[in-house]
């Protein structure tokens, strides 16, 4: 008998501390894997991945966790930014950093432990050169290591020094391509590899229910808005325009799929207010966090991204279009390289909420466009955005590291 020929391990770390566009493509990469080949495992902060079908139950998850996370760096570098003084500042930033860098010591040796007990053959790092502890796990260890960039970044004067041995980086866009080597990644080590579409399939059953929970009639007009409630994402320039859509398509309703994310209190309470003194409160959606977000696409009619923020990818366009919901996307970021615009869904400045919403409007009233829209924008990406060409893409990454 033949000796079995042994998987390629790779372990996928991620430090995300709430659900996001980066997790989602996580778990997509990992179905996208030749699982005859490969054999993925994943650490993450988080430990309800399976639960939430974020990623494959057949793959192994540890959850490990760092003592002091970008949370807490963020909110401790936000009250230090407040005291008097520009030196004052400095010195607790650099004292912060190295505590920070000192307490994490021992996620470090976490890392390195599940390396060695896996016999990890390549770490795949989810978080940029902001996630440094694999990283340098990863060079202890003397193993191959990817870095995959889902933001912009601005390296430190470490990360400045670990980038000139990165053997490769991967991101997910040209817009945030060109932001990163303005900042120093090296562009002859950058290679870009949009984020990929996993189609799921939607029972009508489950679509019933839906419309049924949320007292959506067949006739109803559905808009809406997919994401994280946080400001930058443009929900507050979202119910100007649903405000106004409302009025004039008396059939329709706003949808917001998602959770208050961040801890902003502040937001939660102006974006409550506006649905409430709206004079639409009745037909304004709130679902809160959705595991199965493919099933609310199958009873929108169009799906508006507001961000006013750059977007370094925009997920939720490619997956709308993907099951033939017409989009209408900010002209800020990366939306323009998935859109173009008029032929398979629409780019408008988020905050001219006239034109958002003049253009929903349009799609609302005109079921010929709105369905042209919808078909041409669903081809456009599952082709360019196919999963299993993401697949091939990103093992031949580990192949050439590994062959190198």
């Amino acid at each position: 008998m033949g000796s079995v020929k042994k998987k390629i391990s790779v372990l996928y770390i991620d430090q995300a501390v709430a659900f996001g566009g980066s997790l989602v493509v996580l778990g997509n990469l990992i179905h996208a894997l030749d699982n005859e080949r490969f054999r993925p495992i994943v650490s993450s902060e988080l430990d309800d991945l399976k639960k939430n079908h974020i990623i494959p139950g057949s793959t192994p998850l540890y959850v490990i966790r760092r003592i002091f996370n970008y949370v807490l760096w963020d909110r401790t570098t936000k009250i230090i930014n407040r005291f008097p003084g520009k030196w004052l500042q400095k010195f607790l930033i650099y004292t912060l950093s190295v505590t920070r860098s000192l307490v994490n010591v021992i996620y470090i040796a976490r890392i390195m432990l599940l390396m060695l007990r896996e016999r990890v053959d390549i770490v795949h790092v989810n978080n940029g050169m902001n996630n440094l502890e694999p990283i340098i796990a990863a060079i202890l260890l003397r193993c191959k290591y990817v870095v995959h960039f889902h933001e912009i970044e601005t390296p430190g004067k470490f990360q400045r020094l670990l980038i000139r041995i990165v053997p490769k980086f991967i991101t997910i866009s040209d817009y945030l391509e060109n932001g990163l080597v303005s900042n120093g990644i090296p562009a002859n080590n950058l290679v870009v590899i949009p984020n990929p579409v996993l189609l799921k399939s939607v029972s009508s059953h489950i679509v019933e229910n839906i419309r049924n929970r949320f007292g959506i009639g067949i006739g109803d007009k559905v808009f809406g808005i997919v994401g994280r409630i946080i400001r930058w994402k443009g929900h507050v320039e979202f119910l100007h325009a649903a405000k106004i859509i409302l009025q004039k398509v008396p059939s329709s309703k706003a949808i917001v799929i998602g959770d208050y994310s961040d801890g902003n209190i502040s937001y939660q309470q102006l974006i409550s207010k506006m649905a409430e003194e709206s004079g639409f409160k009745d037909r304004i959606i709130f679902t809160g966090y959705v595991k199965d977000v493919e099933s609310f696409y199958s009873i929108m009619d169009v799906c508006l991204h507001t961000s006013i923020e750059p977007e370094p990818f925009g997920l939720v366009i490619t997956e709308a279009m993907a099951y033939g919901v017409p989009v209408i996307a900010s002209d800020r970021g990366a939306p323009k390289e998935i859109i173009s615009n008029g032929e398979n869904g629409f780019i408008v400045n988020p905050e001219d909420t006239l034109k958002l919403a003049e253009v929903t409007i349009r799609l609302l009233l005109d079921d010929k466009l709105r369905h042209e829209i919808g078909d041409k924008g669903k081809e456009h990406v599952l082709i360019e955005y196919d999963l299993k060409k993401y697949g091939h893409e990103i093992e031949g990454i580990y192949m050439d590291m590994l062959d190198g």
